[in-house]
């Protein structure tokens, strides 16, 4: 066939409309040539290298997306309205079927000069996930009320692992069913979706095609992250400029004199807070039965156990073998309403909890304040006291209510000091009791304002079956007891009560702390919970808010991955450091005592998305569509961590001066592929594979060794002299662009589209583990019929 294209260029109407222009045949692509994997059976060399060289009357229409505007270290994910095509092609294609060939995506910024692409290592796009309609179907705004909402289960299909509930999101409503045969209201279309996305090939051979009736808008949900040095990169200049990195919070993996920035792999900052649903409990020896991972379970665990009395909190992360593994707290023995936080990384540490304390305080400051020291060593306790110096107010230790019969302090108006037994059993408790002899050595009896304060001793044994003896060697440190105060300086019913409860901590912040711990811990991969951001209240640009939540089973039980066999700290909130759940909308991803730098430099960017279409013809065109129910998704669904290599990792191998990462995946096929492209991500992603089994196989049993090679892909860093690379704006050093798999028409040089359905299919994904790596991914995308 003669090849003619016409270019019809058509932005948003607030971005205004090119005219038309013949091209003749052999234009250039607007990104050049793309790289492609030879299928088993196929021969190489024989793919159209341009859209141009396709069959028949080709047309190609620029649609542009909302802005995206970020500063430096931002993320941007939220749904971007629908872009509506152009009015050309939607009156052309009324009432008939659209064959969308394929598409090409730039980021541009928009200038008066026109648009200049902008780098990949400036505005890094983690993801995207994008869809078409046509007349007969429309987008619908929704917010999610949570996972049993009922338009739940369709945007998470669509989405690329994680559900934002805080973001609106565009639902895909059918409101007839097409009229061509072949055609349809809808389709997806997301592949080769990360980093890779301007230079892998969007589209598919010679006479496969998705099919759109009456086609009217794109959507796109992009995830884009800022990485941009605005002192050191120019993005306006010859393209692509050397990375230089900007500032990096204390987790990024990223080595010295990286080519990628750290932020693009998402590590959990101290912006950040670990939800994890469950009680904890405090110990004062031993170890815990799992100690908490991270220091934002940690800080966030601490807060709420010991937090109910007027307690702050200053938090500490560091490695000291002489502190235990995990989280500890101390108190500050001259104001012990400040807890002291530590959180030790150094794993190996085999410090008791609460090793070696001399001395132990707790506090807390309600309707009295109470304040106790012991020091066993000198057989001492020390109680400070401090309520109302007009009228009496008393603290009973060892019970919450009356009925406990506590033993119990009254200070009375005048600053008396007696004991008593108070209560007595239910249902007549709310009695004075009994007055005990004196255990306690008034130090002191003071008043400033409105406030009387009392000092007294006492040992640490009580004097009797009536005293509450305090225990220094206790493993849960905790002392219930109850407060009260009166109306009068006299002993009488009580104005108010409440039960309360105080802690015992290691006094000063260089101790080994009690251990805060997990007290029935789940099992690997059944932990759930929320990550949580707190904007830094005296940085204007930091607009982040909201948290995301972790369900039991993120990653899919053996055979579909071997992440949990591996313990992936994907798969469990608690081991989970870094990923794309730490990458939610607006969250900045420098720590909170980091400024946002360049807050007068926003960069606002557009995706740019160049359609190749032409007149479906029923004939000649096999329609497609994106294949959900046979995603070759390997992580949970899609990403998992990298860890970095050394003897005994789960999953590492040295090969060739080089430490690998391998994960693996079986599931039952569907569908024929008739293209695929495995999504993975720069700088860690070296090979994804497919391979097919007999049906007679058992799908836990397929494997590289007995199965055959479906598909191979691996990807092309930037950088590394590759000639489709060289010399374009696209070489960006440590970047990726990855050749995707095709199946169609012989003459085109490939292989049959294999049906793979009820096919055993085995997946193995490699990696380069010189370097840890947060949230990899490893999923095949396929487009099938």
């Amino acid at each position: 066939h003669k090849s003619t294209m016409w270019r019809r260029v058509c932005a948003l109407a607030a971005l205004g409309v090119a005219s038309a222009e013949v091209v003749t045949p052999g234009q250039e692509n607007m990104n050049g040539e793309y790289l492609f994997s030879a299928t088993p059976g196929a021969t190489p060399g024989l793919f159209p290298k341009k859209f141009s060289e396709y069959p028949g009357e080709i047309e190609y229409y620029d649609v542009y997306s909302p802005p995206i505007t970020t500063y430096y270290s931002q993320v941007w994910w939220s749904p971007l309205a629908p872009a509506p095509f152009p009015d050309e092609l939607v009156k052309k294609y009324a009432g008939k079927a659209m064959a969308v060939l394929g598409w090409e995506i730039d980021q541009v910024r928009k200038t008066p000069d026109g648009d200049v692409s902008v780098p990949i290592n400036a505005q890094y796009n983690h993801h995207y996930v994008a869809s078409m309609i046509g007349a007969g179907a429309r987008y619908k705004k929704v917010m999610l009320s949570g996972p049993d909402d009922p338009n739940y289960e369709a945007v998470r299909k669509a989405s690329h692992g994680m559900v934002a509930l805080d973001q609106p999101h565009y639902i895909i409503e059918e409101l007839e069913e097409p009229k061509i045969r072949g055609a349809s209201s809808n389709t997806v279309c997301s592949s080769a979706n990360g980093g890779e996305y301007r230079k892998s090939y969007h589209g598919f051979s010679p006479s496969h095609a998705l099919v759109i009736e009456s086609p009217q808008a794109l959507q796109i949900t992009p995830m884009q992250i800022d990485t941009w040095n605005r002192d050191e990169m120019n993005i306006s200049g010859p393209l692509p400029p050397k990375f230089v990195p900007g500032p990096l919070p204390r987790a990024s993996q990223a080595p010295d004199g990286a080519k990628y920035s750290g932020l693009l792999e998402c590590p959990m900052t101290t912006r950040l807070t670990k939800v994890v649903n469950g009680a904890y409990l405090l110990e004062n020896g031993g170890a815990c039965e799992e100690p908490i991972l991270t220091f934002q379970e940690c800080f966030h665990a601490a807060a709420v156990t010991l937090g109910t009395g007027g307690q702050t909190f200053v938090n500490e992360t560091g490695s000291d073998a002489a502190r235990p593994r995990g989280c500890t707290v101390t108190v500050n023995p001259t104001a012990p309403l400040q807890i002291n936080v530590f959180f030790n990384k150094l794993t190996t540490s085999t410090m008791n909890c609460a090793s070696g304390a001399a001395i132990l305080t707790g506090a807390t400051s309600d309707l009295v304040d109470v304040s106790v020291t012991l020091n066993p060593a000198n057989d001492l306790v020390s109680i400070t006291l401090t309520g109302p110096a007009d009228a009496w107010y008393g603290v009973g230790f060892g019970g919450q209510a009356m009925e406990d019969q506590p033993w119990t302090i009254i200070v009375d108006g005048m600053g008396a000091v007696t004991e008593r037994k108070i209560g007595a059993p239910a249902p007549s408790s709310h009695v004075a009791g009994t007055q005990l002899a004196p255990s306690v050595k008034v130090v002191s009896s003071t008043t400033s304002g409105n406030l009387r304060t009392v000092v007294v001793t006492r040992p640490v044994k009580g004097a009797g079956a009536d005293y509450y003896s305090f225990n220094a060697s206790a493993t849960n440190p905790t002392i219930p007891f109850i407060a009260a105060i009166g109306t009068g300086p006299t002993l009488a019913y009580h104005k108010n009560k409440a039960p309360l409860h105080l802690t015992l901590l290691p006094a000063g912040a260089s101790a080994a702390g009690a251990c805060v711990c997990p007290q029935k811990p789940a099992a690997f991969g059944q932990a759930t919970g929320e990550l949580v951001y707190h904007a830094v209240p005296n940085q204007t640009v930091d607009t982040g808010t909201g948290s995301v939540g972790f369900r039991a089973q993120k990653c899919a039980p053996y055979p579909r991955t071997v992440l949990n066999e591996q313990r992936n700290p994907t798969c469990d909130i608690r081991h989970y450091t870094g990923g794309q759940w730490a990458c939610h909308h607006m969250w900045s991803l420098l720590d909170a005592d980091q400024e946002i730098p360049w807050t007068d430099q926003p960069l606002v960017v557009h995706h740019k998305w160049r359609l190749y279409v032409q007149p479906y013809n029923a004939s000649f065109h096999t329609p497609l569509h994106y294949g959900f129910d046979t995603e070759l998704t390997i992580g949970s669904p899609y990403e998992y961590d990298v860890p970095k290599c050394a003897d005994g990792v789960p999953g590492c191998s040295f090969v060739n001066g080089t430490w690998i990462h391998t994960i693996t995946g079986n599931r039952i096929g569907s569908d024929h592929f008739a293209a695929m492209n495995f999504h993975c991500h720069a700088p860690t992603c070296l090979s994804m594979a497919v391979y097919a089994c007999d049906k007679s196989v058992a799908v836990e049993d397929c494997n590289a060794t007995i199965g055959k090679l479906v598909c191979e892909q691996r990807p092309v860093y930037g950088g590394t002299g590759n000639p489709t690379l060289v010399g374009t704006r696209f070489d960006e050093a440590g970047y990726v662009a990855i050749p995707d798999c095709f199946w169609g028409p012989s003459k085109y040089g490939l292989a049959a589209p294999p049906d793979l359905t009820g096919i055993p299919l085995h997946m193995v994904k490699t990696a380069n583990a010189t370097w840890g790596h947060y949230g990899e991914m490893a999923g095949g995308q396929p487009f099938v019929y």
